[in-house]
């Protein structure tokens, strides 16, 4: 009996099921356990790398650019721009940026050739900066000054620059710390002119014609000489330590060297005039030019009389010759006038020595210009002394930034601004090639004084004092 009832009981369970199915009646069916999910929190999605801008007068870079290492010229253009190039004119870097509208001027390698400095100023408001580079463009660094700069000069450890800027006092000298990027006014005077001391701690100053003191970066000055003889730059020197610049003996103007305290006057030569001079570090060679003190580059400068017969103290030296003499003394010795002059005896405006010392060029004006400094009518010729042989080059034009900016200071930026190959072999100026009229940027090889060869348009062109960015000690 109770076999039947289960029996009956399983038939009518399957009876109801299959009415179920067969009337669309949905049946629930187990579904299989989810996979189990991984602890801990999601990941975030990489985010997109948003590029560095560059700063505003920077020069786009491009990363496949090869730059190839040597020595470089940097080259301001006449539009402003600033680049730089290998010797031949090739592998051109620029360091501005042209769509911003700023004036880029005065080019300056640092000491160990691994940045150039130059002066910025914006077109449009006039607000002026220093800014400096690494050859390749890649490293930058930027510091606002009062005023543009009309001279920079690096220190002998190109960790700092010194700017000349216009003033209410008539020009201020300014130091600007590349480490510290910090800007700091040190002195003033007009008109201004000033010598780096080796140590980059303190300055030889020759300021208002009637000034001549050592000025610490930071601390008191000491006066030197309260009426100096009229002269332009002074000199610092290392290898021994000794100042040069112009005093006076009773009421005889000579070119004197001193200890670097000023102790220990040494007369070289006497003078009657004013008088320019610039000194060959490796050789002690020093060339001087004495010119009427009406022709002074800048006319304030005079401010003493001048008897009309020098004393004979020491040597003098008479106006318009230029003239060499060793730092430790000697009979000085004529090189222009020397008899390879084509025509009349010209004007000398500026004079540069090598690298090495062993050769000294200069400018003959062979046709004065009307007007100002920018003049296209004033014609130029190069002549140079190369191991005592005496060689002319060729004539130009010079451009108006070399004209202008650069010949009435060569003695005050001869330290830092060389027209020099470091090999002391090729000679670089701006200007128009009087044969062919084209103007630019020409290397002259003194060697034989061939014909110059074009490398780029600009208006000006400076040499590094050796192969670019190989300085390890540059601060920037």
């Amino acid at each position: 009996m109770t076999r039947l009832l289960r029996l009956f009981a399983a038939l009518a369970l399957s009876a109801l099921v299959a009415s179920s199915c067969s009337s669309g009646v949905d049946v629930a069916v187990p579904t299989p356990p989810a996979e189990p999910t991984p602890s801990g929190p999601t990941p975030a999605p990489t985010p997109v790398p948003t590029p560095t801008p560059l700063p505003a007068g920077q020069a786009p870079i491009d990363p496949d650019q090869l730059i190839e290492p040597g020595p470089r010229i940097a080259v301001q253009t006449d539009d402003g721009q600033i680049f730089t190039v290998l010797g031949d004119g090739s592998n051109m870097v620029a360091l501005t940026n042209p769509d911003e509208n700023t004036r880029n001027s005065l080019p300056t390698w640092s000491a160990d050739s691994a940045v150039l400095a130059w002066s910025v100023e914006d077109q449009t408001t006039g607000q002026a900066w220093l800014r400096s580079a690494s050859f390749d463009g890649k490293r930058w660094f930027e510091q606002e000054l009062p005023a543009p700069a009309s001279r920079l000069l690096w220190d002998p450890t190109s960790s700092q620059v010194a700017t000349v800027t216009a003033s209410d006092l008539g020009a201020t000298l300014g130091v600007v710390s590349v480490p510290e990027n910090t800007y700091r006014d040190i002195d003033s005077g007009s008109p201004f002119w000033f010598a780096w001391g080796p140590d980059a701690e303190s300055f030889l100053v020759h300021a208002s014609g009637v000034r001549l003191d050592l000025v610490p970066t930071d601390g008191p000055s000491q006066v030197l000489e309260q009426t100096p003889a009229p002269f332009q730059a002074p000199v610092w020197l290392e290898n021994p330590t000794q100042l040069m610049f112009g005093d006076r003996t009773d009421t005889v103007s000579e070119l004197v060297v001193t200890g670097a305290d000023g102790a220990g006057r040494r007369a070289l030569v006497s003078y009657d005039g004013y008088l320019r001079f610039a000194v060959a570090p490796e050789t002690g060679w020093v060339a001087l030019h004495v010119i009427d003190p009406a022709l002074a580059p800048v006319a304030e400068v005079v401010t003493a009389s001048f008897q009309d017969t020098p004393v004979d103290i020491v040597d003098p030296v008479l106006r318009d010759e230029l003239t060499v003499i060793a730092t430790f003394g000697g009979d000085p010795f004529v090189v222009y006038p020397n008899g390879l002059e084509r025509g009349d005896v010209g004007r000398v405006v500026g004079f540069y020595w090598s690298p090495d010392g062993n050769t000294l060029a200069w400018l003959v004006e062979r046709s004065a210009g009307t007007g100002d400094c920018a003049s296209e009518t004033a014609v130029y010729e190069w002549q140079f002394m190369v191991d005592n042989r005496f060689a002319v080059g060729p004539r130009f034009v010079p451009s108006p930034t070399f004209a202008c900016d650069y010949l009435p200071l060569f003695d005050q930026l001869d330290p830092s601004v060389s027209f020099f190959s470091p090999d002391g072999v090729i000679l670089t100026y701006a200007g128009t090639d009087i044969e062919t009229g084209e103007r630019g940027v020409w290397n002259l090889d003194i060697r034989d004084s061939a014909r110059p060869v074009f490398i780029a348009d600009g208006e000006i062109g400076v040499w590094s004092p050796d192969a670019a960015g190989g300085g390890g000690a540059s601060s920037l």
